[in-house]
Parts: structure tokens; sequence; C-alpha cells
């Protein structure tokens, strides 16, 4: 068998996760006090907008975190490209800070 350019044997395909565990992500971005507890400084919303998971940067006003909000359709035509650059830059801004913990996920 073949291996596409750029992969390798060893990497693994990408997998949904189940939905449980899509869930349980959910219900921690709306946790403020886990957030906290867990020293979260940055907040990227790949499923931003008042249709899809409404926790913009008003829902964490009373938090001192950085939110960076995409609005990206679930959809297989939807060109999430445009969004790369920007998203990469707020994500490498909170990684250059250094803070408590560096979580990317």
């Amino acid at each position: 068998m073949e291996e596409a350019p750029g992969h390798s044997a060893s990497q693994k395909e990408y997998v949904t996760p189940p939905i449980s565990e899509l869930r349980r992500l959910l219900s921690t971005a709306r946790d403020k006090a886990r957030l906290s507890h867990l020293g979260i400084t940055h907040i990227v919303n790949a499923a931003d907008g008042p249709r899809r998971i409404n926790t913009g940067p008003q829902f964490y006003s009373d938090m001192t975190v950085d939110y960076h909000g995409v609005e990206a359709a679930d959809h297989p035509d939807f060109n999430l490209s445009p969004f790369f650059y920007p998203t990469a830059e707020f994500i490498q801004t909170a990684l250059s800070k250094k803070g408590k913990r560096n979580r990317v996920q």
C-alpha cells in the first residue's frame, strides 16, 4: 500500500471523538469555575456564533481570559482556511505568554 505524500505509516487517521466526549468538552467550556481552576487564560471557539455554541466573549466577560471565536459552519464544503492564520497567531500569542499552564486541546 502506498503512503500519501507527507504521511507516514505511524500517523493515525483522525477519528471523530464520541458524542459523550464532545458533550464533556462543551460542558467544560461553559463551566467558568472549572476553567479558572484549570488556569485557562485563552479560549478558541471554532463553533462561535448565536446559532452554534454561544459562549462568545460576553459569556467570559467576568473572567480574565482572551477569547478568539471562529464562526465556522459544520459542513464539509465550508472553507475554514481563512481562519487558520489568525487562529494560529492567537494560539502562538497565548503560548508565548507562558502562563500557569499551556494547554492546547
